[in-house]
C-alpha cells in the first residue's frame, strides 16, 4: 500500500494512482447517471384555458391539442366516451356530430411515468340572434308587426303580439347597446358593450298585462335539454333602478336602505304541458343587510338551466318590490336575452 501513495524513480507506482483515479471517476459517473435517471418526473398534461368548458357548435370540428412537459419515448391514447380511438397522436381531431356532452380521455406514457386527463366538450346548439335580419348593421330594432306573432329562430319559436312599436309584448330583437345614462336613453338598447352586428332579444312583459308571461317553445313538439342562457337590463331599466326620475324611486330609496328588489322569474313546461321547474333571476337586489352587497345587474350574466330538465316551452315573467296605489308593478317592464345554449 505504501508504494500506492508515493512516486518511485521508474513511475510504476504513479501509473498505478492515476488508473485508480480514472476507475473511481468511471464508476461515479455511473452512479451520477443512475441518480439523474432515478430524478427524471412523470410528464404532465397541461391544457389551454385549463378549467374552461369547452363548447361547439354541432357539425363544428373539435381541435384538442394537449400539451406535455416532455415527450421522451411518449406513446398516446385517445378515448371518446370510453371507445378507444385509432388515434396514437398527441393533438385530436374530431366533428361534432350529435347534440350533448362528450368525454374524451388522453393518457400519455413514457419509461418515467405516465399522465392522463378527461376532456369534457359540450356540443350544443346557439341562439345568439345574429342570423335575424335588421334594417340596419347598428341602432336599430323590430319589437313586431301586424303580420306576425313572433319569429322561429334555431327551431324556436319566440312569441309576439304587436299593436303598435309602443304597445307590445314577448320578444323582438335589436342590436342597439349604451351605458350612456344621460336623458334621452335609447328605449332598446342592452346596458352595456355590443360587438358591431351582434344581436339580442327583447323581452317585454307589460305591467298593465302581468298574467301574459312571454313564451318560447320548440318548434318539434319535443322536449330539449337546455344548458344556460345570458341576462342582462336594458338602459333603460338599470337607468331608473340605479338614478330614478320624478315618477320613480331608485332602488333602496336616497339612502340605499330600503329592501327592493327586482327578478325574473323561468319556468320550464314540457311537452305534455307539465311544469319542470322553475328559478329566479335578480336585475336587482337590495335586500342585504351589508349595503355594499346591493347590486343592479350592469353586464351580460349567464344562468345555468340545466335543473329545469327536458321541456319544450320556456316562460318569463318579471315582477318587483316597486309598485303603485294599485298593486301594479312600476319597475321596468323589459330586459335582454342572449345566447340560449340547447343540449339536445
Amino acid at each position: 500500500m505504501q508504494e500506492f501513495y508515493s512516486i518511485s524513480k521508474n513511475g510504476k507506482s504513479l501509473r498505478q494512482s492515476s488508473l485508480f483515479l480514472i476507475i473511481v471517476f468511471i464508476l461515479s459517473s455511473f452512479s451520477a447517471c443512475s441518480e439523474y435517471e432515478k430524478q427524471i418526473p412523470s410528464p404532465e398534461i397541461h391544457l389551454a384555458g385549463e378549467g374552461k368548458e369547452i363548447e361547439v357548435n354541432v357539425g363544428d370540428t373539435i381541435i384538442l391539442e394537449p400539451k406535455i412537459t416532455y415527450d421522451i419515448n411518449a406513446t398516446y391514447e385517445w378515448r371518446k366516451n370510453n371507445i378507444v380511438l385509432d388515434n396514437n397522436q398527441q393533438s385530436l381531431m374530431d366533428t361534432a356530430i350529435q347534440l350533448g356532452r362528450i368525454e374524451y380521455f388522453f393518457h400519455v406514457s413514457t419509461p418515467y411515468g405516465s399522465d392522463s386527463v378527461i376532456i369534457p366538450v359540450d356540443v350544443i346548439i346557439l341562439a345568439d340572434f345574429k342570423s335575424m335580419q335588421l334594417p340596419a348593421e347598428k341602432d336599430t330594432f323590430w319589437v313586431g308587426s301586424s303580420d306576425s306573432n313572433g319569429f322561429i329562430h334555431k327551431d324556436i319559436f319566440f312569441q309576439n303580439s304587436f299593436s303598435n312599436d309602443s304597445v307590445w309584448t314577448g320578444f323582438g330583437y335589436s342590436n342597439i347597446s349604451s351605458t350612456n345614462t344621460v336623458l334621452p336613453i335609447p328605449e332598446y338598447s342592452v346596458y352595456g358593450a355590443l360587438e358591431r352586428k351582434d344581436l339580442f332579444s327583447l323581452v317585454h312583459q307589460p305591467n298593465e298585462i302581468q298574467d301574459n308571461n312571454p313564451e318560447l317553445s320548440f318548434t318539434d313538439g319535443k322536449d330539449h335539454e337546455l344548458k344556460s342562457i345570458e341576462i342582462s337590463n336594458t338602459t333603460l331599466g338599470y337607468y331608473l333602478m340605479d338614478l330614478g326620475n320624478e315618477s320613480f324611486e331608485r332602488m333602496g330609496g336616497p339612502g340605499s336602505t330600503d329592501p327592493d328588489w327586482c327578478k325574473i322569474n323561468i319556468r320550464g313546461i314540457n311537452s305534455k304541458g307539465q311544469p319542470t321547474g322553475e328559478m329566479d333571476f335578480y336585475l336587482a337586489d337590495f335586500r342585504f343587510e351589508n349595503n355594499r352587497r346591493d347590486y343592479i345587474i350592469d353586464k351580460w350574466t349567464e344562468i345555468n338551466l340545466r335543473e329545469l330538465g327536458p321541456l319544450n316551452r320556456l316562460q318569463f315573467s318579471i315582477s318587483s318590490s316597486k309598485t303603485n296605489d294599485a298593486g301594479e308593478m312600476i319597475t321596468p317592464e323589459m330586459f335582454c336575452i342572449d345566447n340560449l345554449k340547447i343540449l339536445n
